[in-house]
């Protein structure tokens, strides 16, 4: 009776053990971050690999704002003429449609809703790139600028949600900002540590 027990005991020990770290692994860390003029918050947002996390952004305040994610910000722009398109994230509604505008030599341009913006800085390196990102979006954008990166772009009052799962090659880390003209400078900027 106590071997049965005993046994029992074992068997349901291992069973928690095993269901705590499958649902570790599946679990979503939800993030939520505000920004606003000319802040994200919280400045700082930690991540390891292999987790997945939803980002959740709204933003407060009165101006447009865009959230990217990289290293290594550069000021310089192509030096060829550039086609900007949405990119073919996965989204619940499906697909976004394809939007393409020619410019100048040097400009990185953002189009939305007949609105041009033009972009004075981005990162060479960026933290989304080859990551297969779920998305949801209201007043924002999700989309890959080339030239500029990918990007979430916040109207007033917009909101987004971003689900990933961190990749292992990912570590160490990286800076937030937001590059509509002006923005960067007044220090709207943070980080991403991956540890």
């Amino acid at each position: 009776m106590k071997k049965t027990f005993l046994y029992m005991s074992v068997l349901t020990l291992l069973l928690l053990l095993v269901t705590v770290a499958y649902s570790s692994n599946t679990d979503v860390y939800t993030i939520q971050i505000k920004m606003g003029d000319f802040y994200f918050n919280p400045e700082t947002i930690y991540l390891s690999p292999g987790q997945y996390v939803k980002l959740e952004f709204i933003n407060e305040g009165k101006l447009e704002h865009e959230f990217m994610v990289g290293r290594i910000v550069t000021t310089e722009g192509k030096e060829e003429k550039q086609e900007i398109s949405i990119s073919k994230h996965k989204h619940p509604e499906g697909m976004h449609e394809k939007h393409e505008e020619k410019h100048e030599p040097g400009e990185d341009k953002q189009i939305r809703n007949n609105v041009t913006h033009v972009h004075t800085a981005s990162f060479i390196n960026q933290f989304f790139e080859g990551i297969d990102v779920e998305h949801s979006v209201e007043r924002a954008k999700f989309m890959e600028v080339p030239g500029h990166g990918t990007m979430l772009m916040l109207q007033p009052g917009g909101n987004a949600t971003l689900s990933f799962k961190v990749p292992d090659n990912r570590k160490g880390e990286w800076e937030t900002a937001c590059f509509v003209p002006g923005h960067y400078e007044a220090k709207m900027k943070g980080k991403l540590i991956i540890y």
